[in-house]
């Protein structure tokens, strides 16, 4: 159910009051674009990556959107290049890259959403198959005090590698459970996401929400009769510029 998104403003001003959650995805929901392209540049502007690297990773990443690598093969390439990286250190180069590029990639629209369910009183979350060097410079950004998000592992403050993912049913789970130790109903959660790879969480909570969603997802949004939002600006605050 496609709405224009001062209409959708409109209808959840007036949805019914009490706890309530309000979970988004990040890449083409709150954000235009991947967020991993602006990270992996601003790694090779500073010479912490290379450029040989980067072409692997841009590879990877091209094979994973047209479908001929999976979640965890995509990952598993991108990341190669960080093995023994400080942590600190990747965590520094994705605060840069939020504010060359990522900071002016969130949607007006995103953060007059994000805005509407405070100002209603909800918990926020981001929940995002992002890392956190990724993601939680956007999270602080729009004030979103709960991120859950792929973890890169972590050995002597360097990283290994490896991660622990936060993709599809393994995100479903990781929010489901989360809501459950917060004594939050699902029912009574929104998820806004773009991607039919969040599938298991859409149907999981009581008000999934599709945004610039992907041809498969925006099929089922309609079948289903989801609401289905298209943010169109993106750029910093007035203030910020």
């Amino acid at each position: 159910m496609k709405l224009a998104f001062p209409d959708y403003l409109a209808r959840l001003s007036s949805a019914p009051q009490g706890p309530q959650t309000a979970c988004f995805d990040l890449d083409r929901t709150l954000i235009n674009d991947y967020s991993v392209k602006a990270f992996f540049l601003e790694g090779v502007r500073s010479r912490t990556l290379s450029i040989w690297g980067l072409a692997a990773q841009f590879v990877a990443l091209c094979r994973y959107r047209f479908g001929s690598l999976d979640y965890h093969g995509a990952m598993g390439a991108t990341l190669k290049d960080l093995a023994n990286l400080p942590e600190a250190e990747l965590m520094a180069m994705g605060e840069r890259a939020f504010k060359r590029r990522v900071a002016a990639m969130i949607y007006v629209e995103a953060r007059a959403l994000v805005a509407e369910h405070r100002r209603l009183g909800h918990r926020l979350a981001l929940v995002t198959s992002a890392t956190r060097s990724q993601a939680a410079p956007v999270a602080a950004s729009l004030s979103i005090a709960d991120l859950h998000c792929t973890e890169m592992q972590v050995s002597d403050g360097l990283l290994t590698g490896e991660f622990t993912p936060c993709h599809g049913e393994v995100k479903r789970r990781i929010v489901l459970d989360w809501l459950a130790e917060e004594g939050v109903d699902a029912s009574r959660t929104y998820f806004y996401s773009d991607s039919d790879e969040d599938l298991p969480l859409l149907e999981a909570v009581g008000r999934p929400v599709a945004v610039n969603a992907k041809p498969r997802l925006a099929e089922i949004a309609a079948e289903r009769r989801w609401p289905e939002l298209t943010f169109i600006e993106a750029g910093l605050p007035t203030a910020d510029v």
